[in-house]
């Protein structure tokens, strides 16, 4: 007696998970918000590229990217430049006012 033999299914093809673009907006986000962290005393630098990676990151959560596995890299990277950008200007306005220089 003969076993019906059973004929595995083929898989399907899936629509990537990560689009490129997409992962990279927020990589670019998340890399601008850490350099800018590291680099906040240079004033006139530290807030452009956190105001990118802010831009960045905010188009990139608005567009919906999510990570491989459904992490959200984009508001990480909102996070980290909102931060920085912050840190920055409230540092530069506050040591500003106590050298007893104008605050603009």
């Amino acid at each position: 007696m003969e076993h019906a033999t059973s004929h595995a299914a083929t898989p399907t093809p899936t629509k990537p998970i990560v689009a490129p673009i997409g992962g990279g907006l927020s990589g670019a986000s998340i890399g601008l918000g850490f350099f800018s962290l590291c680099v906040f005393w240079w004033f006139p630098f530290s807030p452009i590229i956190s105001t990118v990676g802010l831009t960045l990151g905010l188009i990139s959560l608005a567009r919906g990217a999510r990570g491989p596995r459904g992490e959200n890299f984009a508001f990480g990277g909102v996070a980290l430049c909102a931060t920085s950008l912050s840190m920055t200007i409230t540092l530069n306005f506050v040591l500003r006012y106590l050298q007893w220089d104008s605050l603009l």
